[in-house]
């Protein structure tokens, strides 16, 4: 992923164009997304759009995981990934992942809570039943690096999330149900030998606090609340063993404010297209993955049928 390139005049041509865009709009809690803070175990999607877009010269193929794309996959233009197979059965539960593993825990309930069982054994997370995750393949005829560009970003819906006219509004309180996005995470890994090639945190400026009257507060900073909105805390799991780890702030990207919204912070490399094939392509694919994370503040009972838009901007040099 990381082999050198060669430029030539075509890419120079191509570089200035935003070369893939994919829109996933997502009902994220999704009828019942209440995670182990709460006394459900499962959630159900209420809808799910993804819509990626090429210029010509660039194709794109959106698969289930482990799914080689067939000539026919292949676009330039729009995909809808509402209308693929795989998630025919997609359902989200409670997911907790450094971005490569993912799991499922048991729960134990007490005083109207629920929170790990660290002595029942945990199943793996099953992709596109407990957390979204697809095959992104792009293919040029040309060798190419991509990256996600600084217009990558997750939007809530409601352009109003806190005070009596937020949009969406949880019956808790008075925010919108769309802070939920606050809780989601999103990795992309190395499909050739499962590294993660980055882990995001896409709205660290939402703080959900349930002390007293439940509340959300906008804009937080990295001072704010100890920190913890901008930290991806998880559980390490290792056989029988779980642990809470906080991944290293080295490891996690998170978004900054541009002045009017939270976008990626910077550039981001995930793929490179070095190798070129049979077809006359330079191909490569990584695994792209969003869930839930339910050690995140927001992961709550108040804020189901919270919605925002995914949009993963990508460039190639």
């Amino acid at each position: 992923m990381r082999n050198s390139t060669s430029p030539n005049r075509h890419t120079g041509r191509m570089i200035t164009k935003n070369l893939i865009i994919l829109l996933v709009l997502l009902v994220v809690a999704f009828l019942s997304m209440w995670a182990w803070f709460t006394n459900r175990q499962s959630a159900e999607a209420g809808g799910i759009n993804l819509e990626c877009k090429a210029p010509d010269g660039v194709e794109i193929a959106v698969v289930a995981p482990g799914e080689i794309p067939t000539e026919e996959d292949f676009r330039e233009g729009g995909i809808l990934i509402k209308d693929q197979a795989f998630l025919e059965d997609f359902e989200l539960s409670e997911v907790t992942s450094d971005g490569v593993n993912f799991y499922k825990p048991a729960l134990v309930q007490s005083n109207g809570m629920a929170s790990p069982d660290l002595d029942a054994d945990w199943d793996t997370a099953v992709a596109n039943e407990s957390y979204l995750s697809f095959d992104l393949y792009i293919r040029s005829e040309s060798s190419q690096i991509v990256s996600l560009t600084t217009n990558s970003k997750f939007t809530a819906l409601s352009s109003v999330l806190t005070g009596e006219n937020a949009g969406n509004k949880s019956d808790y309180g008075n925010f919108s149900k769309d802070c939920i996005v606050g809780a989601s995470r999103f990795s992309v890994v190395n499909s050739d030998d499962a590294t993660r090639e980055m882990l995001w945190i896409p709205r660290p400026d939402l703080y959900f606090s349930s002390q007293g009257t439940p509340s959300v507060t906008e804009n937080v900073t990295e001072n704010q609340y100890d920190g913890i909105t901008y930290r991806h805390n998880y559980y390490e799991v290792n056989g029988a063993v779980k642990t809470l780890k906080t991944m290293d702030d080295s490891l996690v990207t998170t978004s900054i404010f541009n002045g009017s919204e939270y976008v990626l912070p910077k550039k981001t490399e995930i793929a490179r297209l070095s190798v070129r094939g049979d077809d006359g392509h330079y191909t490569n694919h990584v695994t792209c993955n969003m869930w839930i994370e339910g050690e995140d503040t927001e992961d709550r009972l108040a804020l189901v049928k919270g919605q925002f838009k995914i949009t993963l901007d990508l460039t190639i040099k």
